[in-house]
């Protein structure tokens, strides 16, 4: 019997429970320290309920002629042969589980809480039973419970997700983490507690208030808060597109009104420009990409031959004259 074979027979066993000689428990407490990772998912998979599929065959007699010559002793063979059809059966069940799925979800005891992972290498969304839509980014863990109006839902994060909140009459819709908790009411922002040193909370758009054990905040649509130290720092996101996974923007201007310009700018990124009125006779063309409220108010300084004041950064400007 080759590594494989052996390895695959064990596992059947051991999650069979079926006890294992001392040599053979060795050897699969040897591969679990090597591969502790795989053997995780499947512990964890195997909870999960899996519908039969009626393309999916095994062939266990197959199986079976591949171990039977092995087997010296009869009635052994007589034994293990009636068990090796279970065995093998859930040994082929978690591994194309593994094989197929990069989310999945359980059930708690609890029947009101939802558990998703995402155990794959990509982006993965979900769609919550309250309608809200997550983003789950590799490795992250999100446990769910619907609640209701007095409960609140309430949603239990490890790792990286991106939120973007259903309304539903005024039911709040919290997120909890080991270094900060979010609440909102109807939104969507990017909680990132992967890497408790660079922890934080990204609006795109709405109201949100984070909190840690003593001390909270609310930040709206383009600002960030960040825990640095212990304490909440707030700021305004420089690139929100690169942030958030989303293509750059690009608006292109041919002779137009300025005023028309900064008008559109508003609509498209939510970035105010305030114009001094001896400006307005400035016609426009340019190709805007991106939403870097910086560069987007210095290249139209540039073209009207003016200047430029931040009253919030990131936010809202004034164009003037000297």
């Amino acid at each position: 019997m080759n590594c494989k074979d052996d390895i695959d027979e064990l596992l059947a066993r051991y999650f069979a429970k079926e006890e294992l000689d001392e040599a053979q428990q060795k050897k699969l407490e040897k591969w679990i320290s090597a591969n502790a990772e795989e053997f995780e998912k499947m512990q964890k998979l195997l909870e999960v309920p899996v519908k039969k599929q009626e393309q999916i065959v095994f062939d266990v007699e197959q199986a079976w002629k591949r171990i039977e010559p092995r087997l010296e002793d009869r009635p052994l063979r007589v034994a293990l042969k009636r068990n090796m059809t279970k065995f093998i059966s859930i040994a082929a069940s978690v591994l194309l589980i593994i094989a197929v799925a990069t989310v999945y979800f359980l059930r708690d005891s609890d029947e009101s809480v939802i558990r998703y992972a995402n155990t794959g290498v990509g982006e993965k969304t979900i769609l919550l039973p309250d309608s809200s839509e997550v983003i789950l980014y590799p490795d992250a863990t999100l446990a769910f419970r619907q609640g209701d109006d007095k409960t609140g839902r309430l949603a239990q994060l490890e790792g990286k997700a991106f939120f973007r909140v259903k309304k539903m009459n005024g039911i709040p819709f919290r997120v909890e983490t080991e270094l900060l908790n979010v609440e909102v009411l109807g939104t969507s922002f990017l909680v990132d507690v992967a890497d408790e040193d660079n922890a934080g909370v990204f609006v795109k758009t709405g109201k949100v208030k984070v909190e840690t054990d003593g001390e909270n905040v609310v930040i709206v649509e383009n600002e960030k808060v960040e825990l640095r130290n212990g304490r909440l720092e707030v700021g305004v996101i420089d690139n929100a597109q690169a942030l958030f996974g989303e293509e750059t923007p690009e608006i292109v201007f041919d002779n137009v009104p300025i005023r028309e310009v900064v008008k559109e700018i508003e609509e498209k990124t939510g970035i105010q420009i305030e114009l001094e009125k001896d400006l307005e006779k400035n016609f426009v063309t340019t190709r805007i990409e991106g939403e870097n409220a910086q560069d987007i108010v210095e290249e139209l300084a540039f073209l009207c031959g003016c200047k430029y004041e931040t009253l919030v950064a990131g936010k809202y400007y004034r164009l003037y004259n000297e």
